[in-house]
């Protein structure tokens, strides 16, 4: 059989020495090519006589010199990125969708890829794509490729073969539908009341969402000839409405994160933490809490709320479940209110979601980390300052006030949302809060495999 053509877009590992199909080409990695030159540059004029040894780059043999040594640093630096895509566990995230998600979904580029949160498991998922694909085109391999999608029920039926089960002319089925099935979901959750368990039927919380990754993943696993069903069942249950039991859905990232930095944050920590009179709201003007995500542990250290007991928490002390980052109580204020800041700025703005404008203030004056307090208003309360808005904006601090004007200023979300209530504390507490999955991986202990399937770039 003669050799076919080898296509670089199924294949994007071919592309000489990068690893990824995209261009380094960020300000981290120019700072530390910049920098390796220098200490090459220092290398190679220490090597010559000192009377050709020149402090300033001009001369010819500096030049030369000068174009080495940016063409080893260059070299060095991408080895080292290389190196740090090696193991599967660790790859860069760009690097993994376009290599293996390219092989498993070589239509994504006009089909779209699937939806999935979470580095970790979309790793996993492509990881057992693999395996299904050389499983073959089966009823049970697009079981299990469903089954990547969600937790609930997944149940595929062959029209022809469920026809042939019922005797006597009993199924609506018949030879037409001898290439067709169905695919049936089925969620379901078990509440408690009583002592008796009762289980009611869930409808997926984003089914569009369900329905495009399911088309993706069947189209890559089913056999090009047949046609299918997609149906998510949806069943009434007459049953109490309302009890006294509670469920919990809990998390546990045992998280190996393939960006190429990945020891990341765990959580913020901070002294100056207040609970304002709603007793839901939780602030700490000093903080930016963006990264915090809906079902985090806020945990109080210090202070009133360090022994308080949670009513949403099983009565673990001092640790409250956090519902939401905000930036302000209320929002959307039109009304001029007078403010100050920390660094000494003040007037009359208005507040527009999370932003705050004043036509007669140039917030390029203010000095990073700089905080506003509004002494009225639905609003009244300190916030932390972080973007400023226009053509011109850019982080608080960034800007120079002498060149460009900014009448908007973006706010950070300094507030926590939690469920249930807390005892109010006007004075500082010492607290700490998870964020979202940056990396963060502790020791884990595996045995039965051979290490060496990680060694292999």
């Amino acid at each position: 059989m003669a050799d076919q053509p080898t296509d670089k877009t199924t294949f994007p590992a071919l592309v000489p020495q990068n690893p990824s199909l995209f261009t380094q080409d960020s300000q981290g990695r120019k700072d530390a090519v910049r920098s390796q030159t220098d200490r090459i540059m220092e290398v190679f004029l220490r090597l010559i006589p000192s009377n050709y040894v020149s402090q300033v780059t001009g001369p010819n043999y500096t030049l030369q010199y000068q174009a080495a040594a940016e063409r080893i640093a260059d070299f060095q630096v991408t080895a080292q990125e290389v190196f740090a895509d090696s193991s599967f566990d660790f790859t860069r995230s760009e690097v993994l969708y376009q290599i293996i998600g390219s092989l498993v979904f070589p239509d994504a580029k006009s089909e779209g890829w699937p939806s999935i949160e979470g580095d970790l498991t979309y790793r996993e998922f492509l990881r057992r794509m693999v395996v299904l694909l050389l499983q073959g085109a089966t009823k049970d391999t697009m079981k299990e490729g469903v089954e990547l999608l969600t937790s609930a029920t997944v149940e595929i039926i062959e029209r022809s073969v469920a026809a042939r089960q019922l005797k006597g002319g009993k199924s609506a089925w018949g030879y037409a539908d001898q290439h067709t099935f169905e695919v049936n979901v089925t969620g379901s959750r078990t509440l408690r009341v009583g002592n008796q368990d009762i289980t009611l039927e869930d409808f997926p919380a984003d089914p569009l969402t369900l329905l495009d990754n399911v088309q993706i993943v069947l189209r890559a696993l089913k056999p090009a000839h047949v046609l299918y069903d997609y149906r998510h069942l949806f069943h009434e249950t007459f049953s109490p409405v309302f009890s006294g039991s509670s469920d919990w859905d809990m998390s546990v990232y045992h998280y190996e994160d393939f960006r190429q930095f990945w020891l990341g944050v765990r959580e913020i920590t901070g002294t100056g933490g207040i609970t304002l009179s709603d007793r839901s709201l939780f602030s700490d003007p000093t903080r930016d809490f963006t990264a915090v995500r809906a079902g985090a542990t806020l945990v109080v250290l210090t202070g009133p709320n360090s022994t308080a007991v949670s009513t949403t928490d099983e009565g673990w002390v001092g640790r409250f479940r956090v519902e939401g980052a905000l930036t302000f109580p209320v929002g959307t204020d039109p009304t001029a209110r007078a403010y100050s800041t920390v660094s000494g700025l003040s007037g009359t703005a208005t507040v527009s979601g999370d932003d705050v404008e004043d036509p007669a203030q140039n917030w390029a004056l203010a000095p990073e980390g700089d905080i506003l307090t509004f002494a009225t208003g639905p609003n009244a309360g300190s916030y932390r300052l972080k973007t400023l808005l226009g053509v011109n904006g850019g982080p608080v601090g960034s800007v120079n006030p002498a060149v460009h004007t900014i009448t908007k200023v973006r706010v950070a979300p300094s507030l926590l949302r939690i469920y249930g209530r807390m005892l109010v504390a006007a004075t500082g507490q010492q607290y700490k809060v998870g964020v979202d999955r940056l990396g963060v991986q502790g020791p884990q202990t595996v045995q039965g495999e051979d290490v060496t399937l990680y060694c292999i770039l």
